[in-house]
C-alpha cells in the first residue's frame, strides 16, 4: 500500500479513477478510445483535474486468459504510452490490476512499473491511501483535506449489489476514508452512506463514498456478450471535491 498526497490550490478538484482500459483487446475499440481521449482531454483543461490510473491498463493476453492472445494488439505498451504520457502531470499515480498480475505472476514483472517509471508517475501496485488538500491556505486555515483509497479489488458476481460489494469491502481494510474506489467489474455504480464517529465534542455524523470506476470495453461480438455479462454504460466517475466545507460529490 502505498501513500500519496496530492495538492490543489483551488476552491474545489475533481479526480477522474481510469481503469479496465485493456488497452490491446479488440473489444477497446473507437468508441472506448474516443470515450477516454474525452476525459483525459478534460482533465487537460481543469488545472484543477487530476487522474488515478485504477488497473488493467494493459490487457496481457495469454494462452489461458479470456481474450486470445492472437486477437490482441502486440504493441499495447507503446499505445498506452502514446495515450497517457500527455496527461502525465495530472497523474497521481497507478494502481495494477488482475491483467497486470497475469504478468507478474509469470515473470515477476508488471508492465505498469515499466509504464510508470516511463511517465515518471508512482507506482502503486496493489492499492493506495490518497491525502488531496483543496483550497488556498490562509489564517482561518482554508483548506479541505480528503482521503481517498484505491484498489483494482477482486472477485465480484453477476448483480450489481455483488459488484458494489466489494469496494464496501475496502472499508475492512482502511478506515478514516471519504471515497473508496474500486474497478475490476467494468461497471459505473456509486453509492453514499452516512456513518457516525465518536469525537471529544460527542458524536458526529459524515458521509462517505463507494465507487466502482468503469470501464472502455464495449460490447458487441467480446467475450462480455459471449459470457452473457450484462452490457454497462462506458466511462469513468468524476469525483468533486469542495474546499470551502468537507463536501464530495460524485458524478456517473
Amino acid at each position: 500500500m502505498k501513500y500519496l498526497e496530492s495538492a490543489i490550490d483551488q476552491p474545489e478538484a475533481y479526480i477522474i479513477p481510469i481503469g479496465d482500459c485493456h488497452i490491446g483487446d479488440r473489444a477497446f475499440g473507437k468508441r472506448g478510445l474516443k470515450l477516454l481521449q474525452g476525459y483525459l482531454d478534460w482533465v487537460k483543461e481543469h488545472k484543477n483535474a487530476r487522474i488515478f490510473l485504477n488497473g488493467d491498463i494493459f490487457n496481457c493476453a495469454s494462452r489461458n486468459s479470456k481474450t486470445s492472445p492472437f486477437e490482441t494488439d502486440s504493441d499495447e505498451y507503446q499505445r498506452a504510452i502514446d495515450i497517457f504520457k500527455p496527461y502525465a502531470s495530472q497523474i497521481i499515480g497507478a494502481n495494477d490490476g488482475n491483467h497486470e498480475a497475469r504478468m507478474f505472476d509469470e515473470f515477476g514483472v508488471s508492465p505498469l512499473a515499466f509504464f510508470c517509471r516511463e511517465l515518471s508517475i508512482p507506482y502503486c501496485k496493489y492499492s493506495a491511501v490518497v491525502r488531496l488538500m483543496v483550497g488556498k491556505r490562509n489564517t482561518q486555515g482554508y483548506r479541505e483535506d480528503y482521503y481517498l483509497y484505491f484498489h483494482h479489488t477482486t472477485g465480484g458476481g453477476g448483480s450489481l449489489g455483488s459488484k458494489l460489494n466489494r469496494v464496501v469491502k475496502l472499508r475492512d481494510i482502511v478506515e478514516g476514508i471519504d471515497v473508496y474506489v474500486g474497478s475490476h467489474n467494468h461497471t459505473l455504480i456509486t453509492a453514499p452512506q452516512e456513518v457516525y464517529y465518536p469525537t471529544q465534542h460527542g458524536v458526529q455524523k459524515r458521509q462517505i463514498w463507494h465507487v466502482d470506476a468503469g470501464s472502455f470495453l464495449e460490447y458487441e461480438d467480446t467475450y462480455a456478450e459471449k459470457g452473457m455479462l450484462p452490457p454497462s454504460k462506458l466511462g469513468s466517475p468524476r469525483l468533486r471535491f469542495d474546499s470551502k466545507k468537507h463536501d464530495v460529490h460524485v458524478s456517473i
